[in-house]
């Protein structure tokens, strides 16, 4: 029997370490029990995935990779006890990638599927206590077939795995990569049969902490005891509190509620407005007697989220104030294996500097230490579920879709860092298709995230539903980028909540020249990076100024795309594979800065004059100044002006602004922001602010297949307009083509209106 376990509760714990034999077998063959010599066997490390051992001088491109996951592989290990006999024993799994098959002693212990949820295994009567224990795992990611009509690289296969880290075309991971792996630690727990398998907190604002104790009881009988539970602070000096519960356990699973209040309670905030104070739960089931028999702990935070809806208005509310969201997607590492806490800290660091305060983990289940670190820092995470774009619309895929989110959510419900459970991404990318988002799975999951997590807003899915305010309502845009050639575009265009815009951009040469089959396809970027940079800074600076005014309409927040890249190409990270800035990191960090002075401009001509300030704090007799200067650097216009700057909101301190500035005139234009007593609080430059950038030649549609990115203008390169393209489709010249396409992607059509087309090329297909 599998059982989903999240607290490796145990008398004892060996964890069973120092590597695996593995070796490939067919995806339909049976286990070869009799070949099982180390003559036959890769050895690879313990916590890994196989890719990047397998082959350590390219891991990301190439049809060798492929062909891993076109077979299942076998994974065996030998272990001895080192500890004394217990009642009960069991296997836990921290992470498989992505179905899993257990023996022990070649007895079948159960099945698994999910790279992200731990798991656990009966295996107390096939557990050898005086001689060698021989474990053995088949694991398979297998590939999805080809879907016939399909394009890619958007649905031209349907998403069979509940895994949003595999093949996700454009820049973001190549088409050859799909994980797989053990790739989280491997324990043996020892106990008498009494544990607590789970611990599941609600808490608010006021100190109210509601608990929930998942038990089992694997003995004949009642089990009487009681749980002693302790609430104490974990990073600062207030004061906690304890209580003890006498219980009765009977055999089975089963649960014990109760609630606490902790005394004069510490508020878990974001960094930008307050302290991220954290409380740790200790919790024992203890005999009689007074032995502890299981225990179990997490940290935790007081704090209240919701998300207030309305057709004109969204605004996140933390600790019953409002908080204007300033984010990111992100991907640690695109193996998340080597996502150890180290390479996590400094990454969340540089989201820090970048002033950011919240970081999406994108369609993926992050490692552990992420929302730890998160909760520690005070950086808001919006959770994707692990769905993207096309996936399988079964009953049975529903099943085991719903089972998956459940565990994401028991397995993350705990950290206060988490504000927002997003079911699917993009379900309606290609926007005929909409079996996902109108039938299954996304409808139950949306259902069934409410009903698991009453306490955090739930998102149907992300992107392209702006309309259906109540269970969506985001936007995903990409003016200047794949929709339109010109980024001041989204000038005219208001959003309740933006979570994805951005551009793709090139990695530093440095890194691209570290792999030369990156470099002979990408070095006709040489002399022209420092170019794309310029334009990647612009937009990211305009787009991430735009929404921050919309807050003042009604803006929640902005959800850049993205932070760091996950391999040396071209992508929209603001940060390459190897962490070295593009030209966007400094404008996303300049933008973001919880107190900017900004100004509004179209484009053409200036508009007004804004700060921003995302802070609890005022600045009462602020002085907002400007000078602009000619391309000899002379001074043609200034002026200043006293303002009170409220707290947390976006603020026009002049509009209409700039009639006298001439905008041809305009080559630099600096704002500073002074405090009434002459200190410098902010400050912004723009450079040529009307003669706005135009997009890079050759992109949108430029591309690489074997890189799985765009190219920009490389002559050789096809466009993706030609990808997976009917001959009667070709008869149209490639340039309207690709100008349709941009045209279809950037339409927010009525809902109506997309799903009756929906059904009609159902029909005609069916």
């Amino acid at each position: 029997m599998v059982i989903h376990a999240h607290t490796a509760s145990a008398r004892i714990r060996q964890r069973l370490d120092g590597g695996w034999q593995v070796r490939p077998i067919p995806l339909d063959a049976p286990i070869p029990w009799d070949d099982s010599s180390a003559d036959n066997c890769l050895f690879v490390p313990d916590c890994a995935h196989l890719q990047p051992i397998l082959f350590p001088q390219n891991p990301y491109w190439g049809e060798h990779l492929r062909t891993v996951n076109q077979q299942a592989w076998i994974y065996r290990r030998s272990f001895s006890l080192t500890a004394p006999r217990r009642s009960r024993a069991r296997l836990w799994f921290e992470g498989v990638d992505y179905f899993a098959e257990v023996w022990l002693n070649r007895q079948y212990l159960g099945r698994h599927e999910g790279a992200f949820a731990p798991f656990t295994l009966d295996a107390t009567h096939t557990l050898r206590h005086d001689q060698p224990n021989e474990l053995l795992v088949r694991v398979s990611s297998p590939w999805d077939p080809p879907q016939p009509g399909g394009t890619y690289p958007t649905d031209h296969v349907v998403r069979g795995l509940v895994k949003g880290l595999y093949e996700h075309g454009e820049g973001v991971i190549p088409p050859d990569v799909n994980p797989i792996g053990i790739w989280r630690p491997v324990w043996l727990l020892l106990d008498d049969g009494i544990s607590l398998d789970h611990i599941r907190i609600w808490a608010d604002m006021h100190g109210q902490v509601q608990l929930r104790f998942t038990t089992t009881n694997a003995a004949d009988v009642i089990w009487h005891g009681t749980l002693a539970i302790a609430i104490e602070a974990e990073n600062h000096d207030g004061p906690g509190t304890a209580t003890s519960i006498n219980c009765e356990l009977s055999p089975g699973s089963g649960w014990v509620d109760c609630t606490l209040s902790v005394p004069e309670p510490r508020l878990w905030w974001p960094w930008d407005h307050g302290r991220p104070d954290l409380y740790r739960l200790i919790a024992q089931l203890r005999s009689l007697d007074g032995t502890v028999i299981s225990s179990g702990c997490a940290v935790f935070g007081l704090r209240t989220v919701r998300l207030e809806r309305s057709p004109k208005r969204f605004t996140y509310i933390i600790n019953e104030r409002p908080v204007f969201v300033r984010g990111s997607s992100y991907i640690p590492q695109l193996y998340l294996s080597q996502a150890d806490s180290a390479r996590l800290t400094a990454d969340l660091a540089r989201a820090r500097s970048a002033n950011l305060n919240l970081l999406r983990a994108h369609v993926h289940v992050s490692p552990p230490e992420f929302y730890h670190l998160c909760d520690r820092e005070g950086m808001l995470v919006w959770q994707d579920f692990e769905l993207n774009w096309i996936q399988d619309s079964s009953a049975a895929f529903e099943k085991r879709a719903i089972a998956l989110q459940r565990e994401m959510i028991a397995l993350l419900g705990n950290h206060p860092c988490i504000i927002t459970w997003s079911c699917h991404n993009e379900p309606t990318m290609v926007f005929a298709r909409r079996h996902n988002l109108e039938t299954r799975p996304d409808p139950a999951l949306y259902a069934d995230a409410q009903q698991q997590d009453p306490t955090r807003p739930v998102m149907i899915c992300s992107g392209q539903m702006e309309n259906d305010w109540r269970r969506a309502g985001d936007v995903h845009s990409y003016y200047g980028a794949i929709w339109t050639s010109r980024y001041t575009d989204i000038y005219r265009h208001r959003f309740r909540l933006n979570t994805e815009f951005g551009f793709e951009a090139p990695a530093d040469p440095k890194t691209l020249q570290g792999y030369p089959e990156v470099w002979t396809r990408l070095q006709h970027l040489e002399k022209h990076i420092s170019d794309l940079w310029a334009y990647q800074a612009a937009l990211i600076q305009y787009q991430v100024e735009h929404l921050r005014r919309l807050r003042a309409e009604g803006c929640a927040g902005y959800i850049h795309f993205w932070l760091a890249d996950l391999v040396p190409q071209v992508g929209c990270g603001v940060l390459d594979s190897e962490r070295r800035p593009k030209g966007g990191y400094h404008a996303l960090q300049r933008a973001s800065q919880p107190l900017q002075i900004a100004l509004e401009h179209d484009g053409h001509r200036p508009r007004g004059l804004w700060v921003f300030n995302d802070t609890p704090q005022p600045f009462p007799g602020a002085v907002a100044s400007w000078q602009a200067y000619d391309d000899h650097d002379q001074l043609v216009w200034e002026g200043a002006v006293h303002r009170d700057i409220a707290p947390n909101a976006s603020q026009a301190l002049i509009r209409p602004f700039g009639q006298a500035l001439r905008p041809a005139a305009c080559a630099r234009l600096k704002l500073a922001l002074h405090d009434q007593a002459g200190g410098l609080l902010a400050e912004n430059v723009y450079l040529r602010p009307f003669q706005p950038l135009r997009r890079p030649r050759g992109y949108p549609w430029k591309f690489d297949p074997y890189l799985g990115t765009k190219v920009f203008d490389r002559p050789d390169a096809p466009s993706l307009a030609d990808a997976q393209v009917s001959r009667l489709i070709k008869l149209i010249p490639l340039p309207l083509r690709e100008a349709a396409a941009e045209w279809a992607l950037r339409q927010r059509l009525p809902i109506w209106f997309v799903s009756a087309v929906a059904r009609i090329a159902d029909m005609l297909l069916g």
